[in-house]
């Protein structure tokens, strides 16, 4: 029976090859699975060689603290290829693993290899784009600016859109959901989402607590709500139970992201993929994003494009503020959101640009899109 190999290396990648892995089951029953990556393709029924979530990472210097783990978990995949001859290895986003590690790898053990989720390389890795161009049969792609991108440099590449477009929808009406959350519906909500990573909490958590202290203190009857990653340790969580002894009242809540993002007017966002979920709701906001300061002096040396929030991306322009390394501190985060929700004029026109941002996302089915892509490639490896 067919085998595949995918490897991914962070929660929202593991769910990416979870949802691929169930599309490929529902077109192809008899493929096998196995590779690098977390719970959710445990789930799915992929033989876990294994789990890369606990040491997710963002930029080459914060990767390099957990480079022991990644050449344990290499050692393992090499050892898979060669004894199972997997007709094809999907690699999904974690650049800094899969391009250097383990597409050289795939290609060496005789195996096909697609890439599902680009990572970043128009933006701050084009001098990585040799290893695509040597590495990698084909590209699928969500977004339609990397479509033009990489047929631009050659590479063999499919656009599947962004399966947000059919997934980011509420359970609730956001009434009910207003209730559920125990949220006042006449006052202002605001959310706070510092991100899913545990660094990536640690460094923005206390950043979008004090800045919603100085949202409280110019908006007078707002609350606040934060939604919480399963998955996060609650130890990362204490900056919170500080604020609230404080006064700052906020409302945290598991796993309802987009229950949460039907009731907010506001928020304050780390960049990643909830500032596009927040753009799928409509939901004015601001993205804010610190790192370390090597790889963000790295990133600013290589760095080709205007903008970080991928709303201000796809729309070829800034329609959202964001607030980046030295710029984001408490009262600039503060006035750049108060400014929007102090305004109608200012909120209503990013609202239309969070429409038309959406509006390019592609149609339903990107990932039966991104599945068949699959299947096609497999056939093109089984007749060369």
């Amino acid at each position: 029976m067919p085998s595949l190999c995918i490897v991914a290396g962070d929660p929202s990648g593991d769910a990416h090859a979870c949802s691929l892995v169930q599309a490929l089951t529902r077109l192809d029953p008899s493929l096998t699975f196995a590779g690098l990556g977390g719970p959710r393709m445990r789930e799915a029924g992929v033989e876990l060689l294994d789990d890369l979530t606990q040491t997710a990472a963002i930029g080459p210097f914060d990767a390099a603290r957990h480079l022991g783990r990644f050449i344990h978990a290499r050692r393992r995949l090499a050892a898979h290829l060669q004894t199972h001859k997997p007709a094809a290895v999907i690699l999904v986003d974690f650049g800094d693993f899969n391009l250097p590690m383990i597409a050289p790898l795939a290609q060496r053990a005789g195996c096909r290899v697609l890439y599902y989720i680009s990572p970043q390389l128009w933006a701050w890795g084009r001098f990585r784009l040799h290893w695509v161009r040597r590495y990698v049969d084909r590209m699928l792609v969500l977004f339609k600016f990397e479509e033009q991108f990489y047929r631009r440099a050659g590479v063999p590449v499919t656009w599947v859109g962004h399966p947000l477009v059919e997934t980011a929808s509420a359970s609730l009406s956001r009434e009910e959901a207003q209730r559920d959350l125990g949220l006042n519906p006449w006052r202002k909500t605001i959310g706070l989402l510092p991100g899913s990573r545990e660094h990536e909490i640690a460094r923005h958590l206390p950043l979008l607590l004090a800045a919603a202290k100085q949202i409280a203190w110019e908006m007078p009857g707002v609350q606040f709500l934060l939604p919480k990653h399963p998955h996060a340790p609650a130890r990362l969580f204490a900056p919170l139970e500080h604020a609230r002894r404080h006064g700052l009242e906020v409302i945290a809540c598991e796993n309802r992201i987009y229950d949460c993002l039907q009731v907010l007017d506001g928020a304050v966002i780390a960049s990643g993929t909830a500032t596009l979920e927040a753009a799928l709701f409509e939901v004015p906001m601001v993205v804010v994003y610190r790192t370390s300061w090597l790889t963000y002096l790295a990133a600013r040396c290589v760095v080709r494009v205007p903008h970080i929030a991928i709303a201000n991306l796809i729309a070829g322009q800034s329609i959202v503020p964001e607030c980046v390394q030295r710029q984001a501190t408490p009262s600039r985060i503060a006035r750049a959101l108060v400014e929007v929700l102090r305004s109608p004029e200012r909120r209503t026109a990013m609202q239309e640009h969070l429409r038309k941002v959406k509006a390019e996302l592609g149609e339903a089915g990107s990932v039966e899109r991104a599945a068949k892509a699959v299947l096609e490639e497999l056939a093109v490896g089984a007749t060369s």
